[in-house]
């Protein structure tokens, strides 16, 4: 079998996106792959047929990656195919149709809105979603100067956002009308997990805050009634509302929580009545909320404890009942005729379709097979050790063509959140690593997600807990593996594994290289300049005016004249959660104090994305860095 190496990005499919036709019989899902040379993504749209469980590609030309069903024999993507298309996209968005059974996509209407997105309302009804400037015109952005009065006043990737909202309408496609349905100032949000909107004979429920000074980190879910116009609120929270379903006269909610204390992180089931009112907590369970599938076949949804993901049937109140699917670890499930509807994955392997019916769960697609058989992979070996009382759960892969009795450096790497979690899944980059002879390991310390809330709670205890955790699971791997050469490790993370990379540096010298990504060094100056203020207030348990000393001493950025590892610094331009001057002030203290460090900026990339090329140009760096250290 072959090397691994970066050329085979390309070979890799990402199937995403399933959905089922209105009458059920097909479904559609897309499947993505890197364009090295045009350093982009190729995408196309994919058409299940669920009663043969065959299937076959719907689009060729590479450029179609998302589309909702507008009727039960045909799609609908957004698309500029033409000149004109090409020429009003900043002002509108074309819409083009594609039969299922054949034939040629035709232009099906253009909505005047820019990046607009859908929902189907009714036949040449629809909810369209896309972003206003609700601020005075004389202060929107220019080319040479903006104004803002507000926070956020800049996201990821979008710049300066100032009283700018994602905002929803309601288009009139042979009347050819438009109507704004929220107001001015209303941010709506699309759900992490669950459908975006859920449609009633009356109106529709979705997720938003209205603000105008200060979001706070605020969300809820609201009401909109197509007879009188109102948005009636159901209820808001200092939370991140990530799955909506309604049941039993009442609207429920799975909310991550913001608010400062010990509940930041908490994963809560809430409910209220679905006119409004009568929030109350049904559950606060030990594990993480998935998708939730709405729909009159069954409530389906997922739930992830210690990193597995299960398929669940939802019964009424909080009650549930686990459907076990054996060796196949679901992300998102929808009850057909056939049976149940999966996308999901298998033990280091990328996502693929899956059907599970009479206890039995069938694969039916394998866009990835060829990958698996070209390449040579290592598999994730799991690991758990205890720390503090807790048992920390961690996976270790050796390095190709590894050989019992030699020595082997190795590279820890720690995932983002904290409120994340690594798995035995299918991860690209440290397979890179470990076909460069690396051993590679990684951890779920305190702080991760799929746990119980004491284990998730790290509020004012940032580099407390998990450090201890990280470095017990680095001695765990270098117990068991004597061919881990504990002289040679390198320690890297990304936003908060950056942050713990530049903790873990100031406080042990164990690890000769570093690479810091996307990370954070000084929590007094991330108050200010991250999009997600009340986020890191939250988790440091203070903000620089309630306790500055606090605040400081949670931030690495106090410990850099400890410092002694190698450094490298991974920031990205346009980055809004770790603005680059983060790792800008850990680049100057350590280059102050003689210690090797660099930094590189991805230009133009954000917290959420890179393009292909920066992508495996951090890979080449980053191995480039350790290698000159390690080996």
């Amino acid at each position: 079998m072959k090397k691994f190496v970066n050329s085979a990005y390309e070979e890799m499919k990402n199937v995403t996106g399933l959905r089922l036709s209105p009458d059920g019989r097909y479904a559609l899902y897309t499947v993505t792959h890197d364009d090295i040379a045009a350093d982009g993504m190729k995408a196309y749209l994919w058409l299940l047929d669920t009663a043969s469980g065959k299937s076959r590609r719907l689009t060729h030309d590479g450029r179609t990656g998302s589309a909702i069903w507008l009727d039960s024999g045909s799609v609908l993507f957004a698309a500029a195919r033409s000149e004109e298309d090409k020429n009003a996209a900043g002002s509108s968005t074309a819409f083009y149709r594609l039969p299922i059974d054949g034939g040629e996509a035709e232009k099906y209407m253009t909505v005047p809105l820019a990046g607009a997105q859908l929902s189907v309302i009714g036949r040449d009804d629809f909810l369209v979603r896309a972003t206003r400037d609700a601020g005075a015109a004389d202060e929107r952005p220019a080319a040479k100067w903006v104004f803002y009065d507000e926070y956020p006043f800049q996201n990821d990737a979008a710049g300066y956002v100032n009283k700018k909202r994602r905002t929803l309408y309601r288009w009139d496609a042979r009347r050819k009308k438009l109507t704004q349905l929220t107001p001015d100032l209303m941010q709506t949000y699309m759900p992490f997990c669950s459908s975006d909107v859920i449609m009633t004979d009356d109106g529709f429920y979705y997720v938003g805050h209205i603000y105008d000074r200060d979001s706070n980190g605020m969300a809820g879910v609201y009401k909109h009634i197509w007879a009188t116009g109102e948005n009636r609120e159901i209820f808001t929270c200092q939370c991140y509302v990530f799955s909506i379903a309604r049941r039993d006269g009442r609207i429920w909610a799975g909310v991550f929580v913001n608010e400062k204390g010990a509940d930041t992180g908490l994963v809560r089931i809430v409910s209220a009545d679905e006119n409004g009112g009568g929030l109350r907590t049904e559950a606060q369970p030990d594990w993480g909320l998935e998708y939730v599938t709405q729909g009159v076949a069954g409530d389906m949804f997922i739930r992830c404890r210690r990193s597995e993901t299960a398929m669940c049937r939802w019964l009424g109140g909080h009650e549930y009942e686990e459907i076990a699917t054996p060796g196949v670890y679901p992300s998102f499930a929808a009850a057909t005729e056939q049976g149940v509807l999966l996308l999901g994955r298998e033990k280091n392997r990328m996502q693929e379709v899956y059907l599970y019916k009479n206890g039995r769960t069938k694969r039916l697609t394998r866009h990835n097979s060829p990958l698996y058989r070209k390449y040579a992979f290592s598999e994730p070996e799991s690991l758990t050790v205890s720390s503090g009382g807790w048992e920390i759960d961690g996976w270790v892969l050796r390095p190709a063509g590894f050989e019992a009795g030699k020595k082997y450096p190795g590279i820890l790497s720690i995932h983002g959140g904290p409120h994340g979690h690594y798995s035995d899944a299918f991860y690209s980059e440290m397979q890179r690593w470990a076909s460069e002879g690396y051993f590679v390991f990684y951890c779920n310390p305190r702080g991760s997600t799929s746990y119980d809330w004491a284990f998730g709670n790290v509020s004012g205890a940032m580099g407390v807990g998990d450090y201890e955790d990280i470095m017990a699971f680095t001695d765990g791997v270098l117990a068991k593996y004597p061919e881990l050469d504990g002289d040679r490790l390198a320690v890297t993370g990304q936003s908060y594994g950056g942050y713990m990379t530049n903790w873990v540096i100031g406080h042990t010298d164990r690890f000769r290289a570093a690479a810091a990504r996307m990370s954070i060094s000084n929590w007094v100056t991330m108050h200010a300049t991250s999009n997600e203020r009340w986020y890191g207030d939250s988790l440091v348990g203070a903000d620089p005016w309630s306790d500055l000393e606090k605040v400081w001493q949670h931030s690495p950025l106090k410990y850099a004249d400890r410092v002694k590892t190698p450094t490298l610094l991974i920031q990205h331009g346009r980055d809004g959660s770790t603005p680059p001057e983060q790792a800008e002030q850990m680049f100057v203290a350590l280059l102050e104090r003689g210690v090797p460090v660099k930094m590189m900026v991805n230009l133009e990339a954000s917290h959420g994305g890179r393009t292909v090329s920066q992508k495996l140009h951090d890979i080449d760096v980053m191995l480039k860095w350790f290698g000159e250290y390690l080996k």
